[in-house]
């Protein structure tokens, strides 16, 4: 029988480090807008008849294998629920900080923004991507849409990461360039792409 949940070991030291090095009230900042993020994704797996196969933590982030799928509006759907989702906790977050005055859910609330607006990109492996890669398939059929998918996240990795370099030379931090960097890192041939549809 397969493993439902899955680690690499890779991916064991940036979460230990995270999880020693952070206060709590940062670390829960964090990590309830990724939990929100993928309760969504999960919740709209299930809600559409799917099934999850196995939970998996890589360094790509937290994926999610599925089958049982309902077409590409279904996997686009259920590529979309995790943003969604998190835009939702950034706005309860963010009013709830605000009325009681509690820094860390205001945080939480940025947080949780910056990550869903992040995974809209259509890039792969994001769920952006994911939504490109669906419809780009069910129009175009696999090796088609898969290439035009992988060309869409090799130019949106391109431009993020021209813009993260004019940002870095401007004196504003390096993280667009890192996740400009992170996102051209992962990605995948067509033939590969075209079998990732069932993931998030």
């Amino acid at each position: 029988m397969r493993e439902r949940f899955t680690m690499q070991l890779a991916a064991f030291v940036p979460a230990a480090l995270f999880f020693y090095l952070g206060n709590p009230l940062e670390i829960a900042a964090i990590l309830l807008p990724a939990l929100c993020h993928e309760l969504g994704h999960v919740l709209a797996i299930l809600l559409l008849g799917m099934r999850i196969r196995r939970f998996r933590l890589e360094l790509r982030g937290f994926c999610i294998e599925y089958y049982g799928g309902r077409g590409a509006f279904g996997q686009a759907l259920a590529a979309a629920a995790g943003p969604l989702a998190g835009f939702a906790w950034a706005a309860g977050a963010s009013l709830l900080g605000v009325r009681a005055q509690a820094d860390w859910l205001c945080l939480s609330a940025g947080v949780s923004l910056l990550l869903s607006l992040f995974n809209l990109l259509p890039a792969m492996p994001l769920d952006g991507g994911r939504i490109v890669l669906a419809l780009s398939c069910a129009m175009l059929g696999e090796q088609k849409g898969a290439r035009l998918c992988e060309a869409v996240s090799l130019f949106t990795g391109t431009m993020l990461m021209a813009i993260g370099l004019w940002v870095m030379l401007r004196g504003m931090g390096a993280a667009l360039l890192a996740a400009s960097i992170w996102i051209l890192l992962y990605q995948e041939s067509g033939p590969v792409l075209a079998k990732r549809r069932e993931m998030i």
